[in-house]
């Protein structure tokens, strides 16, 4: 398995692997996630995402086959009179097809996220996870992740 950094011409692929995490998303959440109708549905959000210097996507392949993707985003925010400054990478997206879970896919693509956080000289990788999806939330804590922070709705 190689992993290596999306480049522009990776948004049609980028875009049908997310497919995968988007469509569970829209199962449990139909109301917030839409149903992608086919594999372009995120080229434009993936074109933005390779031009913004802040943003790192990396690809897991295998043989010249997309296994997975890794969404990661830098974040500084300045000192307030409530926080200390804060630098960190954000994992904003992670997604393994289905069919290759399980084989040190994501587990690689995590690893890759670190090594670029060393590059930034970045302590601290943060992530989230809604709450139905306990078999991620089993895979971060296996890798070393701790819950900070909880979040709630109601509907009114």
């Amino acid at each position: 398995m190689n992993i290596r950094q999306a480049i522009h011409t990776d948004n049609l692929r980028l875009s049908s692997l997310c497919m995968d995490v988007q469509s569970l998303h829209a199962e449990h959440h139909p109301d917030i996630f839409k149903i992608p109708q086919n594999e372009e549905f995120a080229v434009s959000f993936f074109d933005e995402v390779l031009a913004d210097r802040t943003s790192r996507i990396f690809i897991a392949e295998n043989d010249g086959q997309a296994l997975g993707y890794i969404l990661c985003k830098l974040i500084e925010r300045e000192e307030n009179p409530f926080t200390n400054a804060m630098r960190y990478l954000l994992i904003d997206q992670i997604s393994v097809r289905p069919q290759v879970r399980g084989q040190g896919v994501g587990t690689a693509l995590i690893r890759q996220a670190e090594s670029f956080a060393r590059d930034l000289n970045v302590p601290r990788i943060q992530l989230d996870s809604w709450g139905f999806n306990t078999e991620a939330h089993a895979f971060f804590e296996n890798l070393g992740f701790k819950k900070f922070n909880h979040r709630f709705w109601r509907n009114v």
